[in-house]
């Protein structure tokens, strides 16, 4: 049968068996990334939605489960940030009450942690990734194209403050562009942060922009700096 909400089922990020669920209109996010895969935001908004009754999406996951078996991961997404959409944390619950096998995952942008209640919601999930590329506020604007009442001092703020309440599994990660977030006080700045925020596993990507690699010579930098953090760290090169 064809489904509105759920997706394929893949491998991510090291994680086998992985269905993603989208429960957001096409693309409806905070951010405007430059590398986004999914191209431009047609929705650029701050403000959260309700998109689709949750109930919609459990009971669309709950038939798929029953025609198909389980799946090891369950991904909760969307076209744009997740966290846009007003139900993520009733529908992390409703996953996480009715398939207790099941690992509930998010992958964010991490732009509306400063908030509390958003805060309590992701933490339903039991991994949660996503993208950090920078902590300079000039290479934040360039790189993400942010809504304008997205500040990165919130965002770090946000970070520290999630993972200072939760225990679960915290992955985030970061893309290098060249031109952009590719130098040295950006790599000393990022390392500081996640020594702060100690994730559970960090993951490093070399992204072209405009076509251009990344020197040589600047991954070796980022090795270099990173090799002795406290935590895995995993270099997609």
């Amino acid at each position: 049968m064809p489904y509105k909400f759920v997706g394929n089922v893949t491998n991510m990020r090291g994680l086998k068996d992985v269905l993603s669920i989208d429960f957001s209109p096409p693309k409806t996010c905070n951010y405007d990334c430059v590398y986004c895969a999914a191209g431009r935001t047609n929705f650029l908004t701050n403000a959260r939605n309700e998109f689709h009754p949750a109930e919609d999406i459990f009971n669309e996951i709950r038939t798929y489960i029953n025609d198909n078996g389980a799946p090891q991961h369950i991904l909760l997404t969307g076209s744009g940030e997740p966290t846009l959409y007003a139900q993520f944390g009733k529908l992390a619950g409703m996953i996480k009450d009715e398939f207790r096998n099941l690992k509930v995952i998010i992958y964010s942008n991490f732009s509306l942690l400063n908030r509390e209640d958003i805060r309590n919601e992701v933490a339903v999930c039991d991994i949660v990734g996503g993208n950090f590329n920078t902590v300079f506020e000039d290479e934040f604007s360039k790189i993400y194209r942010p809504h304008e009442s997205i500040k990165l001092h919130d965002v770090m703020d946000g970070l520290k403050k999630f993972r200072s309440e939760y225990d679960g599994i915290f992955e985030p990660d970061t893309r290098f562009l060249r031109g952009i977030n590719d130098n040295e006080r950006n790599v000393e700045g990022l390392k500081a942060f996640m020594k702060d925020i100690s994730p559970s596993r960090y993951l490093v990507f070399a992204t072209k922009f405009n076509t251009q690699p990344l020197a040589n010579n600047f991954l070796e930098v980022v090795k270099k700096e990173f090799e002795d953090l406290p935590f895995a760290v995993e270099y997609n090169f």
